[in-house]
């Protein structure tokens, strides 16, 4: 039994994951509160499953970038959990997890996070094959600036992600050139932070919760 973690961002999801389905899922908006809601989510997710800790076989979190806080207080806590119970742990990235979800489009994908500041951190991905490619770093910017960027392709894009009303006000003044997607589609879940953790487990990943540290963007 997999437990998934992300408190990277003011949204924060936890999931258990069996390796075959889905068992429980837990998505809400802690805001700057990510230390007192974490674990009680959690303790009541095992308590709803029938789960306890001793049944927990591996950790998966998000290592960022995001919120310092937020990263920090997920990571913190998937390390402690796979310390005391000797659990393998593995950590993929905020925008690894939220392109998960996406389905194939030939245009080039825009995933963005908040990044406070009034900035957004994003990248640039590309279907290929069977996966979504990421094509760049990532960059922090206003939304003035990330339209900028945009503008410049001249490539229909989509973008996805946390766009609050400032940002889809940005992005609107671009008229046909970016799709939003639909609000379910910019929610990060833990779900496939399992499942991609998962697949990196069965792959021969060794888990290793020291080798696992939080990733800023600068």
């Amino acid at each position: 039994m997999l437990l998934a973690i992300d408190t990277a961002t003011h949204r924060a999801s936890i999931a258990l994951h069996d390796g075959d389905a889905l068992r429980g899922e837990c998505t809400w908006e802690a805001a700057n509160r990510h230390t007192v809601t974490l674990l009680p989510h959690i303790v009541e997710m095992l308590e709803e499953t029938g789960i306890t800790a001793a049944d927990l076989s591996a950790l998966a979190v998000c290592i960022g970038p995001g919120s310092y806080t937020g990263v920090r207080i997920g990571v913190a806590v998937a390390k402690g959990l796979a310390t005391a119970h000797a659990l393998p742990m593995v950590g993929m990235t905020t925008l690894e997890i939220l392109v998960a979800a996406q389905p194939p489009d030939p245009r080039p994908l825009y995933a963005l996070f908040g990044a406070g500041r009034r900035r957004v951190g994003y990248a640039r991905f590309r279907w290929h094959q069977s996966a979504w490619q990421v094509e760049t770093e990532v960059t922090l910017a206003t939304w003035s600036e990330f339209s900028e960027v945009l503008s410049a392709t001249g490539d229909a894009a989509l973008v996805m992600g946390e766009i609050g009303a400032k940002g889809r006000a940005a992005l609107a003044a671009l008229g046909d050139a970016v799709e939003i997607p639909s609000p379910a589609r910019h929610l990060r879940r833990a779900g496939f932070l399992a499942d991609l953790a998962w697949a990196r487990l069965r792959e021969g990943e060794q888990g290793d919760a020291a080798q696992v540290n939080p990733v800023y963007a600068r």
